[in-house]
């Protein structure tokens, strides 16, 4: 049905209104970058920066602030980046075939078991940390991102088993069977065919992984606490430090953050919106 010019009117401003309310704190926060201390910590409002420097971004990569020592930001961000990357291989190595189980396979307990393992899921994260913690410290792994990984791979499997096993379900088990008849094995119906047909639901899963782990803050502030180990979002915070804070660096580092999860929820939103939107339809 042909949309009116009115309708056509409401829809563009609807969508003016929503990139309006999305867009301004980002451009905000990107403004407040280039403000001095004396800016930051004004009583009056004011949007532009009455001074414009570029001194917060050279302290945060050079490692000095106000008080002279500031965390190493690019050892946090490389921190971050491998431990988000390598839990999302890993949940996605074990989701996948624990998935793949769970559509296909018949087993005593299945339903229970996938059940309790989304169950898992709800469970709050601060019950479980002192827990973790204490196991954690007497087997010496503190302060080490393998440690970071596990953690975060353990929390997100749930949801990893939980979207895949929809688009598996999805399959047609006539493609397996005469797979199975040219003399294929289960692994190899696996990659030649599975992963390539659900691969939306694999790559909106992974998406979602990444940018988890990327943001997580509870664990990693808890389980590191040398600078050599730090993640982002806990170098952002140790920017407070007895009582000052830097708001120029905090601003800056959390502008810079959000730029990897804001590039590539863009670059891939089309695999997000039909990864979800499938997933929940098949599933």
């Amino acid at each position: 049905m042909k949309k009116t010019k009115l309708q056509q009117i409401v829809t563009y401003l609807g969508v003016c209104g929503v990139l309006i309310f999305t867009l301004t704190p980002i451009i905000l926060l990107f403004i407040a970058t280039f403000s001095s201390g004396q800016d930051l910590n004004a009583k009056t409002l004011h949007v532009l920066p009455e001074q414009w420097t570029l001194s917060n971004y050279k302290n945060i990569f050079a490692g000095t602030a106000s008080d002279g020592s500031v965390p190493p930001f690019l050892t946090a961000m490389k921190n971050s980046l491998i431990v988000s990357i390598s839990t999302t291989i890993v949940t996605l190595f074990v989701g996948i075939f624990a998935a793949y189980a769970y559509a296909r396979f018949r087993f005593k307990g299945k339903d229970g078991l996938l059940i309790s393992v989304l169950g898992f899921r709800m469970v709050p994260e601060v019950v479980l940390l002192i827990p973790l913690y204490v196991v954690l410290a007497r087997m010496d792994m503190t302060n080490k991102l393998s440690s970071l990984v596990l953690i975060y791979s353990a929390f997100n499997l749930p949801f990893v088993i939980w979207l895949l096993q929809g688009y598996f379900h999805s399959i047609p088990k006539a493609i397996e069977e005469a797979a199975f008849i040219d003399g294929e094995s289960y692994f190899s119906v696996l990659y030649k065919f599975v992963i390539p047909m659900s691969m939306p639901g694999i790559i909106a899963a992974g998406i979602f992984v990444m940018l988890i782990s990327w943001d997580e803050f509870m664990f990693a502030s808890i389980f590191t606490s040398t600078y050599e180990a730090k993640t982002i979002t806990v170098a952002i915070s140790e920017f407070s430090k007895r009582g000052m804070v830097d708001f120029g660096l905090q601003i800056t580092g959390g502008f810079l953050a959000s730029l990897p999860p804001i590039i590539l929820a863009l670059f891939f939103q089309k695999y997000i919106i039909s990864g979800l939107s499938d997933g929940a339809d098949k599933g």
